[in-house]
């Protein structure tokens, strides 16, 4: 039994690992290999794991699994940006929840062979979307600030309101004459509960947090100690409030607005990683396929009615066109994929229902619910691509945002020349005086604290944003840095360093990009620019020849002739040529004056016999 025990979670944990490392590579949320990886390990395939081999520890697993995503959710929330989707938000978390809960149920009432209790239950599990499978979306998706505020906020709020359905539901159904003033008083209960005890742990965890006599990996340890105790104490008190609990501490850390938060953020993600991964493996390892096939065309049905039908209706009559216009609108009514929490209330109301004789009812349940998971994830996955560039936000010009943090000469020189090439530029700085000569070329400018996210909102930054940190700080520039990345999922900010380290984007930081790849004089640069003596080019090296003639120039001339970025397709690149063919073809750089003529030359030239820069002129 022991060895049953231990191969079960280590190949759950490498299978995990393993899935989440080919979603990365590959870009696609972790839940799809995780599902395919758990089917086949499973006693149903190659029985590689056996979930039932845990007993009841496996119960015990999902529900602080659950605690620790729910609490990393709305760890991740910005209360800010609350405010400004809030009206879309509660519509969808009341109306949008009904009319999702009570499609679903006729749907799998009328199509598939299930009670109306069981179709009541199946209705309320896959109200929940799900941050864990949302994020991992918007990452590769583009798609305007509010609506993904919108989805990441509904997945991590309608996943408590999900799972307390479901517990009201299996109440209900075990005790057929409860009335309705102890259904109110029990959720009135649970609601107490639960955001008593989260609010409690969740200033407690804040108080934690600011203490300065501790040390990073002990503040994190302490914080999930009170989430686990937080949680144990508000599920012994009420059933189910555990899961509210987690989101309100959450929200109670997020809303302090502690500086010093990255080190828990970074650890309770990489928590949450580990802990979706060995639930999905465990979770879809005890899953019988053979029940899944048996659903036939009316499961498939039954998901065909919620992508287009049900998300639909929900999200047009839940958010009017003044809070949202028809596009936006769109992009919402179908990106709702299910995730983790869907699996494990599933598995969880499996479980009671066998418990109460009703075998085949929960294998019904857990097969239309997995059924319901992979497809709305397919699906979500595919349009994340597609519908961006249908509606029109892919290549809509408004988005071609440059954001220049630092007001500088070069910032200026930078500021010019991407707006002649079809690129908006802000410009954005702490002092107003200095953003005064920009306004005057009618730039746009913003004045606002660089290490805040909200001015890097009221810039207007999302993912598909480039930002380039120009301050003559370099921690500041790192900070900057790390910020877009993790507040706006900006996948490659540019910094200039003066002194980057040796084994820099080797190790911690590989996901920046240095501005000229590598150390980076930025007063010189600065001073030239001011007096004349500099100026920023863009070029076209048709030929390869021009091209290596080029990156001769920037390797025997780094002093005067520096490579800012390529043009691909008409978006700047600023990674490293690789030590391969030379594809540079349209170029961005910064020269001197001496050297400027050497650079026309080379681009007037009708052909380069020599891989040496060209003569002087």
């Amino acid at each position: 039994m022991h060895h049953d025990i231990l191969e079960t979670i280590v190949g759950a944990i490498f299978l995990g690992i393993l899935a989440q490392v080919l979603a990365g590579r590959y870009k696609l949320p972790a839940i799809l290999p995780l599902l395919l990886f758990g089917m086949a390990a499973g006693p149903s395939g190659l029985e590689l794991v056996d979930p039932s081999a845990l007993g009841h520890g496996l119960e015990v697993i999902i529900h602080l699994g659950v605690a620790v995503i729910l609490f990393e959710g709305g760890l991740s929330l910005d209360p800010r940006q609350l405010k400004q989707v809030s009206v879309p938000v509660r519509n969808l978390l009341t109306l949008g929840t009904a009319i999702t809960g009570v499609g679903a149920a006729s749907l799998a009432r009328y199509l598939t062979d299930i009670s109306w209790e069981t179709a009541a239950l199946f209705g309320a599990i896959v109200t929940v979307t799900g941050p864990t499978v949302i994020a991992p979306l918007l990452r590769h998706m583009v798609a305007p600030k509010k609506v993904r505020t919108i989805l990441v906020t509904e997945g991590l709020m309608i996943d408590a309101i999900g799972a307390v359905l479901a517990y009201f539901v299996l109440l209900w159904t075990e005790r057929s004459g409860l009335g309705l003033r102890s259904l109110v008083t029990d959720l009135l209960a649970l609601g107490a509960t639960g955001a008593i005890l989260g609010f409690a742990a969740g200033s407690l965890a804040v108080l934690v947090i600011r203490y300065r006599h501790m040390s990073d990996e002990l503040r994190n340890l302490v914080t999930l100690a009170l989430l686990l105790g937080g949680y144990l104490i508000a599920e012994s008190q009420a059933p189910q409030s555990g899961i509210l609990a987690s989101v309100v501490m959450g929200l109670t850390v997020s809303a302090a607005e502690t500086t010093n938060l990255s080190e828990l953020k970074s650890f309770k993600g990489q928590l949450t990683v580990l802990l979706i991964s060995v639930l999905f493996i465990l979770l879809s390892g005890q899953l019988d396929l053979g029940t899944v096939r048996n659903l036939g065309t009316g499961g498939l049905l039954v998901v065909a009615g919620l992508i287009f039908l049900v998300r639909p209706l929900s999200v047009f009559l839940s958010i009017p066109p003044r809070h949202l216009d028809l596009k936006q609108r769109i992009l919402l009514a179908f990106t709702a994929p299910r995730g983790i929490v869907a699996a494990a209330v599933a598995s969880l109301s499996a479980i009671q229902l066998r418990t109460a004789g009703k075998g085949d009812e929960a294998a019904v349940l857990e097969g239309l619910v997995y059924l319901v998971i992979v497809v709305t994830c397919t699906w979500a996955t595919i349009m994340s691509g597609l519908l961006p560039r249908w509606l029109g936000y892919v290549g809509d010009p408004t988005r071609r945002r440059v954001i220049l943090v630092g007001a500088s000469p070069l910032a200026s020189a930078l500021a010019r020349s991407f707006g002649a090439e079809g690129w908006t530029p802000v410009v954005v700085d702490s002092v107003p005086s200095k953003l005064a000569p920009f306004r005057g070329e009618k730039i746009q400018t913003i004045s606002g604290d660089a290490r805040e996210a909200m001015t890097y909102e009221h810039a207007s930054v999302e993912r598909d944003s480039h930002v380039l940190a120009l301050t003559p700080n370099d921690e500041l520039n790192l900070l900057i840095a790390e910020l877009v990345r993790e507040e706006f999922s900006v996948e490659h900010p540019v910094v200039v360093l003066h002194r980057p380290s040796a084994e820099f984007g080797q190790l911690r930081r590989a996901w920046i990009d240095l501005l000229s790849h590598g150390q980076f004089d930025l007063r010189r640069w600065n001073r030239l620019l001011e007096a004349g003596s500099a100026s920023v080019e863009t070029v076209e090296l048709a030929s390869e020849g021009k091209q290596q003639a080029f990156m001769s120039m920037l390797r025997e001339s780094p002093e005067s002739i520096v490579l800012l970025c390529r043009w691909n397709r008409g978006r700047p690149s600023f990674e490293e040529p690789g030590v391969g063919p030379v594809e540079i073809g349209r170029a961005t750089a910064l020269c001197t004056a001496e050297i400027r003529p050497k650079l026309e030359a080379l681009v007037l030239a009708e052909a380069v016999d020599s891989l040496s820069p060209p003569v002087e002129v």
